[in-house]
């Protein structure tokens, strides 16, 4: 893990301390726009929550879980409209 990185996750932890559904929005945020953060959340999520995974928590992880086919799908639309300037011309690029 980059330094970067462990600096991320050990703050993510520290916030999780106080708990609560900031955290848990906090978390799922930068889960969709973090590839490695959310590879970490699907594999140790309680570390990601500071050790303490509440039945909400779990809950968050498993909507991720389920939506992240479509959050992609999203993603890769609106970067290819950006890119191609309205769905024109980019060649397969998108």
């Amino acid at each position: 893990m980059a330094k970067s990185s462990k600096k991320a996750a050990k703050k993510t932890a520290k916030k999780a301390a106080t708990g609560g559904s900031d955290l848990r929005r906090h978390i799922v945020a930068r889960a969709a726009a973090d590839p490695a953060f959310r590879r970490k959340l699907f594999a140790d999520p309680a570390t990601v929550f500071g050790g303490r995974l509440t039945a909400a928590d779990k809950a968050a992880v498993e909507r991720m879980k389920k939506m992240l086919p479509a959050l992609e799908g999203i993603v890769s639309s609106l970067a290819g409209e950006v890119l191609c300037g309205g769905g024109g011309g980019c060649g397969g690029l998108a």
